[in-house]
């Protein structure tokens, strides 16, 4: 395992764009709606680094995809996060050219709130997949971890989000498979 694996770039840049670009949406919102252009700098300094970031977090997280080892669960859930963070950042990237031709535009702002909120899910969807599905983490270290803690329960129950023996749709993928190159055997997850 190398010291700086590429896969662990994207959870490095991606809150800089997440902030920059909610900020923007904001400051935008609020001149727009109070008819001042003072916060226009401002939030135009932050379109720039929330765009620009948002290029260096989908190349990351494309790099990531299949780089990580996952569960079919999360596997789905990795999907719809990439797609919504490729909705999100094309409606914040038109807001951002529609309030560049017509500044003050309550349209322009009213679209950037609806591309902010698809980024907040985006977020949302990401800490899902670290926290709750555990992307990124390898199988040997998951299993480390659960010694540590004492196997599959904690006080008597079982541990959300963490697969149990018998459990097919949780058994882990070696970066770069998909479900969709099971072919439904037991040990085929594991297969080249």
């Amino acid at each position: 395992m190398s010291l700086f694996p590429l896969h662990s770039g994207h959870p490095m840049v991606i809150h800089f764009p997440l902030v920059a670009l909610v900020a923007a949406v904001a400051l935008d919102a609020l001149g727009a709606w109070s008819g001042s252009s003072r916060w226009r700098l401002t939030a135009t300094f932050l379109w720039w680094i929330g765009l620009l970031g948002a290029v260096a977090a989908i190349a990351t997280g494309l790099i990531a995809f299949d780089r990580v080892e996952h569960s079919e669960m999360a596997h789905l859930q990795m999907i719809l996060h990439r797609n919504l963070a490729f909705a999100a950042v094309a409606i914040l990237s038109s807001t951002a050219i529609w309030r560049w031709r017509r500044p003050l535009s309550r349209g322009a702002a009213l679209l950037g709130v609806l591309g902010a909120a698809g980024l907040l899910g985006v977020g949302y969807l990401g800490g899902e997949l670290v926290f709750r599905h555990a992307v990124g983490v390898s199988t040997e270290m998951i299993e480390q971890l659960m010694m540590e803690r004492g196997g599959h329960s904690h006080g008597g129950e079982h541990m959300e989000g963490m697969p149990t023996a018998g459990d097919s749709a949780a058994s882990p993928m070696p970066p770069g498979h998909h479900p969709a190159q099971h072919d439904g055997r037991p040990d085929s997850a594991y297969s080249p």
